[in-house]
């Protein structure tokens, strides 16, 4: 999507009219939201509501269409009303929806209170060499994620806007995203599904300078955040690891513990 991105959002104009999300709860596969619409000028405004602007976004992708409640509204000076949206069949467990829009109104960043997420369940990150590929000197940091629910649940993993934080305080920007052995296209966002009950192992390179570890052997990183969806997975305090007969070196392999 093109221009700046916008932080989350429960308000919105439209045709003149102020739109605010109050709330959505998710109800089985069925998802609900409510939306206080209210008439601040001195006459009065009708506005219609197209069905196929009814949508729901996740934060992995997925588009759910809707309904509305009411299909055209008046409001004379100063009136207000409630617009009830629901969206069924919907799969997204994880409670994290990167839009809902009705109309020409949309807000981001939605969050359904209650819903299970993804969250990490430790790391760590590690220098990576090896004379044979092209990655030589990267610094890589690995999140392990716990599904605890009955249902797999999709993410995109973006590396392109995950960071870590070193314990001097140096910020590294994302490159990549490696799973296992498998490193994946530079800066390419990645889809992957982490199966109910399980736990999964998601790693990201950082372009960290070359030279980092031979000016100061870091210990621990303050901060891992990996950008997936309309959210964060993130661990703080996590430990640098190194490999080698004396845990002294860089390590060879991308999954090296």
């Amino acid at each position: 999507m093109a221009g700046a991105q916008r932080g989350p959002s429960s308000q919105a104009a439209m045709a003149g009219l102020n739109l605010t999300l109050q709330g959505c709860s998710l109800s089985g596969d069925t998802l609900n939201c409510t939306v206080e619409v209210a008439n601040p000028q001195g006459k009065a405004v009708s506005l219609s509501i197209a069905p196929a602007s009814v949508q729901a976004l996740t934060a992995s992708g997925w588009l759910y269409q809707g309904q509305a409640s009411a299909g055209s509204l008046r409001l004379g000076p100063g009136g207000k009303t409630t617009l009830r949206l629901s969206f069924r069949g919907v799969d997204n467990p994880s409670g994290l929806f990167a839009m809902i829009q009705v109309g020409e109104a949309r807000f981001l960043g939605v969050a359904v209170p209650g819903a299970p997420r993804l969250a990490a369940r430790d790391g760590y990150c590690f220098y990576f060499d090896s004379m044979s590929f092209q990655e030589d000197g990267r610094f890589v940091c690995h999140l392990t994620v716990a599904n605890d629910t009955d249902t797999d649940l999709k993410l995109r993993l973006d590396p392109g806007q995950s960071f870590v934080v070193t314990e001097l305080g140096s910020r590294y920007l994302g490159t990549r995203v490696v799973l296992g052995e498998r490193w994946h296209d530079y800066g390419s966002p990645v889809d992957l599904t982490v199966p109910a009950r399980t736990t999964t192992r998601l790693g990201v390179v950082f372009e960290e300078a070359r030279f980092g570890q031979q000016n100061y052997p870091l210990q621990k990183v303050q901060l891992i955040r990996f950008k997936v969806g309309g959210g964060f997975l993130e661990l703080r305090d996590a430990p640098v690891r190194y490999c080698g007969a004396e845990a002294n070196k860089k390590c060879g392999s991308s999954q090296p513990f």
